[in-house]
């Protein structure tokens, strides 16, 4: 079975929204669900910080579970969020499946993560699959290796590529490797069949997940 992830976003007004209350927002829902919260100031929306809270389930029924735990919260949680969500410019969720599982290699817990969205033409989606499956077994054992996963909701052919780092310099070391693939055979095919490509790097500011 797949694993399927919820992911949460909230962009803040400039100068609002702090750690401490969307962890709060986090740990106040009463479901049994690992996730993560990450930060940045580098999403390409308009206002303040991004936050994305993230929670895996092992399968589609996780879904299930978690939309009945929000339709089920309490009054105060009700109040927490609507609080947060007042000092927002926008809030997004996204449902997204697990295509292939990350492989973390690190010293120490990872301290940032790293999106790539990537928008593939229409037709070409399992061909994308298959170009970056058979780059990521490419990866040396010694080095980490990112979940891959697409959209189910929202905007269709969006995949997303998420890799765990020690730091961000260790992240830009990542972005390097990226440049140098785009001048190979199955770089320069990849960049045919897709339309755009994101990257947004973000701070891991609170994680229950075991890597």
């Amino acid at each position: 079975m797949s694993k399927y992830f919820t992911n949460f976003m909230r962009v803040f007004k400039p100068g609002l929204g702090t750690a401490k209350e969307v962890i709060e927002e986090f740990e106040s829902l009463d479901l049994d669900a690992p996730g993560v919260i990450t930060a940045t100031p580098f999403a390409p929306r308009e206002g303040g910080i991004t936050f994305v809270l993230t929670r895996v389930f092992q399968d589609a029924s996780g879904i299930d579970a978690y939309n009945q735990a929000i339709i089920g919260a309490t009054e105060s949680r009700q109040k927490l969020v609507n609080d947060l969500s007042a000092k927002c410019v926008d809030t997004t969720m996204r449902i997204s499946k697990e295509i292939r599982p990350a492989n973390y290699v690190g010293s120490r817990s990872p301290t940032c993560l790293v999106r790539n969205f990537l928008k593939v033409k229409r037709g070409y989606l399992d061909e994308a699959i298959e170009i970056l499956d058979a780059t990521f077994d490419d990866i040396p054992s010694d080095r980490t290796k990112p979940l891959l996963s697409e959209n189910t909701t929202g905007r269709g052919n969006i995949l997303v590529i998420s890799t765990p780092y020690e730091d961000f310099a260790a992240a830009e070391e990542g972005w390097l490797r990226v440049r140098a693939m785009a001048q190979t055979t199955r770089g320069q095919r990849l960049l045919e069949i897709t339309e755009e490509s994101v990257r947004i790097p973000t701070i891991i500011l609170h994680s229950t997940l075991t890597v």
